[in-house]
């Protein structure tokens, strides 16, 4: 069963990975502001990543822990099991929290 749990949604700009660089050709967003950011997002388009395959739906919620660290929850719908699946991640600023590369 592939399943969101085994990957992360990338979501604009704003990568969530292990990774401490952007992505060659990628500049991070300046006068970030974490803010702005939280709450719901809904997947309008998708790259085509097979921890997304077969789902639909797609959420990503962030929120703000006292520590300054983002809760990330990455929810979709298994279309062929008829149920849904999440993940919960943590991302963590690399640069000032006003840089939007996590």
């Amino acid at each position: 069963m592939k399943a969101i749990k085994y990957g992360l949604l990338i979501t604009g700009l704003f990568f969530l990975s292990a990774c401490t660089s952007p992505p060659e050709g990628i500049t991070p967003v300046k006068n970030f502001d974490i803010q702005k950011y939280k709450g719901k997002w809904f997947e309008i388009a998708r790259l085509n990543h097979s921890f997304e395959e077969g789902m639909e739906q797609v959420t990503a919620t962030y929120s703000i822990n006292d520590d300054g660290t983002v809760k990330v929850l990455n929810k979709g719908y298994l279309t062929d099991d008829k149920k849904w699946d999440d993940a919960e991640g943590l991302a963590k600023f690399v640069e000032g929290t006003d840089t939007g590369h996590f």
